[in-house]
């Protein structure tokens, strides 16, 4: 830990710093914390939030599912969308939110939904008190569009009295790391120590900066604070009522996230950690259906105008 003098700027930096909530798409250095279930409580059918429920073994096929068509056309989640989460975190009365972004092409057959494309975008930890801090992973983007994807998440939309429900399955991304190693929950994430090599998993240079996992640039009242190299891994899972026919919708998120800090540069205040906040409704995922020619190209093509796009498609979840 930095010896800093106590001044005013220097108590406002640590209290800053000390708040981060190094989501990554939502990550805070400190080990599940919503994570794997363990604070997106199940709800009665033991989905977790949203009533997410696994998909149906196809043993008995609908009339619908059949024809692989959604059950009710006014249910009808297939298509392409811009998928905008916004989650918050706080640790010693200072709140951060995450802001992460998502491209989605969806199937539905029935009831059943299947992103077959997904893309990550990327992410940004923004302040929303005074003393919070920011964090910018933008250097990171390129190695999380490469590593991390959401293709072949599963959920349901299904037909209800007063609209529709959404429930998309927990979803765990890794990065800064050996991705098909450490998206198992089970598995401890790497130390400073353990950087992949061959067949071993462990840490690995995402941004290709030189330094171990992604770079996590922090900054206060507009100084830079220093930077944090970590491994991050992530879960979010989504669900909630939908009204029928909907183009722009939000439902609740449930999120966790740990983080391994491998090196630093700056302070060390950078390490400091964070927790969710406990207001569920400062959790939600907004969904806005993209036209034909928007959002189209490769994937840093898609990718970059998704982050333009959430500015108005989405701006409930930039708050």
């Amino acid at each position: 830990m930095v010896d800093c003098p106590r001044s005013s700027r220097s108590a406002r930096a640590i209290a800053s710093s000390r708040a981060l909530a190094l989501l990554g798409a939502i990550a805070a250095c400190e080990s599940d914390r919503v994570l794997p279930g363990d604070y997106g409580s199940p709800d009665a059918g033991g989905a977790g939030a949203g009533g997410a429920s696994p998909p149906r073994d196809g043993a008995t096929l609908t009339a619908s599912e059949e024809a692989g068509e959604p059950a009710d056309p006014r249910c009808d989640i297939s298509g392409r969308w811009v998928v905008a989460l916004r989650v918050l975190a706080d640790a010693i009365g200072q709140k951060q939110a995450s802001h992460n972004w998502y491209y989605y092409e969806i199937s539905q057959t029935g009831d059943q939904v299947t992103v077959t494309k997904g893309l990550h975008c990327g992410y940004e930890i923004v302040p929303v008190t005074s003393l919070a801090a920011s964090v910018n992973s933008q250097g990171a983007w390129a190695g999380i569009l490469t590593h991390d994807s959401d293709t072949g998440r599963m959920g349901t939309m299904a037909v209800t009295a007063s609209g529709c429900r959404l429930a998309i399955e927990k979803r765990y991304t890794v990065r800064g790391a050996t991705v098909s190693f450490y998206s198992d929950p089970t598995q401890t994430m790497p130390t400073a120590s353990q950087q992949a090599a061959g067949n071993t998993p462990g840490w690995e240079d995402w941004d290709m900066d030189g330094n171990p996992g992604i770079t996590l640039t922090v900054g206060e009242g507009g100084s830079n604070l220093g930077d944090l190299y970590c491994a991050q891994r992530d879960w979010n899972q989504w669900g909630g009522p939908v009204p029928y026919s909907a183009t722009k919708f939000s439902v609740p998120a449930t999120w966790g996230s740990e983080q391994d800090a491998l090196g630093y540069s700056g302070s060390s205040l950078v390490t400091q950690s964070a927790a969710p906040d406990a207001d569920a409704s400062q959790h939600y995922v907004w969904f806005a259906k993209l036209g034909p020619t928007q959002a189209t190209g490769d994937d840093a093509t898609i990718c970059a105008e998704v982050r333009s796009l959430v500015r108005t498609l989405t701006p409930g979840a930039l708050k």
